[in-house]
């Protein structure tokens, strides 16, 4: 299978992506410390949900890199999913008291990965290898799905019939006059 070199990148950048969140979850329980400038900062008790939550994201990362390997059409969903969550992790994270310097990698390889999964035309590589691994009696159902759905769709709705125009319907009678007669 020749893999175009936008999706090899792709690859890189989210097995980057999981292993930063693999350090990540490292720092949170205390194992490892993280630079800031001349300073380290670690944590003397685990933070065990950030630490899960990191965990989880690279999980999800490392996923997304085997289908984005694989040319497997999932990966692009997922990878826009995961990319987007990534991103909007990271501001919450900084919200709630993270650095900015502890988000800029998640930030700047989800934002690359998110922008060429949305450029036109980075889909079709996925489709095109999601094709090739169909049976013929898979094609055949899948342009028979085809054909309905563009036949349903030239089709009218019930009740969408160009007909005689109907009445208008009868304008509601005026309310009593409210006269005080004294």
């Amino acid at each position: 299978m020749k893999r175009p070199i936008g999706v090899i990148l792709l690859t890189i950048g989210a097995g980057i992506a999981a292993l930063y969140q693999l350090y990540l979850m490292l720092v949170y329980m205390g194992i490892v410390n993280f630079p800031i400038g001349n300073q380290e900062v670690s944590f003397d008790e685990a933070q065990w949900g950030a630490a899960l939550w990191s965990l989880l994201i690279a999980a999800i990362w490392i996923w997304v890199a085997a289908g984005f390997w694989n040319l497997r059409a999932y990966a692009v969903s997922f990878g826009i999913f995961i990319s987007l969550f990534t991103l909007i992790w990271g501001f919450f994270a900084l919200l709630f008291g993270n650095t900015y310097e502890a988000q800029t990698v998640p930030w700047l390889l989800a934002g690359v990965i998110f922008l060429y999964l949305s450029y036109p035309g980075v889909q079709q590589h996925f489709v095109a290898a999601e094709r090739a691994k169909l049976t013929p009696e898979q094609i055949a159902a899948m342009e028979a799905l085809d054909q309905a759905n563009a036949t349903a769709a030239a089709q009218k709705a019930p009740g969408m019939e160009s007909g005689p125009a109907s009445q208008p319907p009868a304008q509601p009678p005026d309310p009593p006059a409210s006269g005080n007669a004294s």
